[in-house]
């Protein structure tokens, strides 16, 4: 990484901070969630999360003009400190408070991610997006490796009964990613200073889309149809079929080890030649296809293996085009803030309507039968995302 400026190396360390604590509980926060409700109230969690998130994502366009965007990063955190502490007090009282808690766990994410977009943007090398947004990925999987694994640990070594006043293996990592958090609050220290953004809401209504940033749009609308519910859905089926969280916590840990490993290697190829994103497009498609084929141990492996390994090369070059498409539009970035809300409108919308519909469909019978059922229309996504990913390479080499 000694290639990247000093900004981009501490975007990139606050990035893998963040996700060794978001990864020491967040697929245990689902199982927490399932195994003291249903798979419903869990999606309906996530429902709430992303809603806020997309909601105080748009505000930014406001808030980042009147307060810094450090302050924004920091204060994102702290309120994600908090939820956790919720967690650790409110223990199995939590799915009585679950709208709330989702309204306030996605407050924190909109208002974080929303500043740390932009200073990725404003700060990363323009003609090195391949190189910065691989380590990136390399950097986030090799710390998000070791979390999962320590918090199913963590869960069963305090599984049960009191350890210096603190109840259960699920309440002690809780208040570990509490404290944690508070510290990373302390880390992110000062960014350099920028001006805010020149933004008004009209601009999302009167302001020309090039054909390569509608492509971008709808690549980010196909993603949000399955990401965040995917995530929620594979949680609990690798709760089923493993059935212990250190089983749970080791298999996260493989993904994340090989996506490190897909991280460095995209980097490289795809700096070479943009068409190495099909690695990870095929590669999704067919480790989507395997897993709802065989809800078993090996199917599960399977996944992790080929979809950690292949998914950055589809990620790294949708990051990529994302912010490539950003610079093709001739302007300062104080006058592009409106590129940034539209992308998370497009993501975020579509993240909300794929929840939607998965909970109105767990209704109507068995819930785990047709989450499993559901997962056999997916593979189709990445692949179309793929098709649209070309045509945006393609628009960028005719500039």
């Amino acid at each position: 990484m000694s290639s990247l400026n000093r900004q981009e190396r501490h975007l990139i360390t606050i990035q893998g901070l963040d996700y060794f604590a978001s990864g020491l509980a967040s697929i245990f926060v689902t199982i927490f969630l399932f195994a003291h409700s249903d798979l419903r109230t869990t999606i309906l969690f996530q429902l709430w999360t992303y809603g806020s998130l997309l909601f105080f994502f748009v505000l930014s366009g406001y808030t980042l003009r009147k307060v810094s965007s450090a302050t924004h990063m920091k204060v994102g955190v702290a309120v994600g400190a908090i939820f956790y502490f919720f967690l650790f007090v409110f223990q199995e009282k939590t799915v009585q408070y679950i709208v709330p808690l989702a309204i306030f766990h996605g407050f924190g994410a909109g208002i974080y991610w929303a500043a740390l977009n932009l200073n990725q943007y404003i700060f990363s090398n323009q003609t090195k997006r391949e190189q910065y947004f691989g380590y990136t990925g390399a950097v986030v999987n090799i710390l998000s490796a070791m979390s999962p694994f320590l918090g199913g640990l963590i869960i069963t070594i305090f599984g049960t009964g009191l350890y210096y006043g603190v109840g259960t293996g699920y309440a002690t990592l809780f208040f570990l990613v509490f404290l944690l958090l508070v510290g990373m609050v302390l880390f992110i220290g000062k960014l350099p200073g920028h001006e805010g953004p020149s933004f008004s809401y009209k601009h999302l209504f009167t302001k020309e889309r090039s054909v390569l940033w509608r492509l971008v749009l709808w690549e980010h609308a196909l993603i949000g149809l399955y990401d965040a519910a995917l995530g929620t859905v594979t949680g609990i089926l690798f709760y089923l079929i493993l059935k212990q969280e250190v089983l749970i916590g080791s298999a996260q840990a493989v993904g994340f080890i090989l996506s490190s490993i897909g991280g460095v290697a995209s980097a490289k190829l795809l700096e070479k030649q943009h068409r190495y994103f099909w690695v990870g497009s095929v590669g999704l498609a067919l480790a989507l296809w395997i897993f709802a084929s065989m809800q078993n141990p090996i199917g599960l492996w399977i996944f992790v293996v080929v979809s950690g390994f292949t998914g950055p090369f589809l990620n790294t070059w949708l990051a990529s085009v994302w912010f490539h498409s950003m610079d093709a539009v001739r302007d300062h970035w104080r006058n592009k803030y409106h590129l940034m809300l539209e992308r998370d409108i497009s993501l975020g919308v579509c993240r909300i309507l794929s929840l939607v519909f998965l909970y109105v469909y767990l209704a109507h019978g068995d819930q785990v039968i047709l989450a499993k059922q559901w997962l056999f229309v997916l593979p189709v996504l990445p692949l179309a995302i793929g098709v649209l990913l070309q045509k945006s390479g393609d628009t960028i080499r005719r500039r």
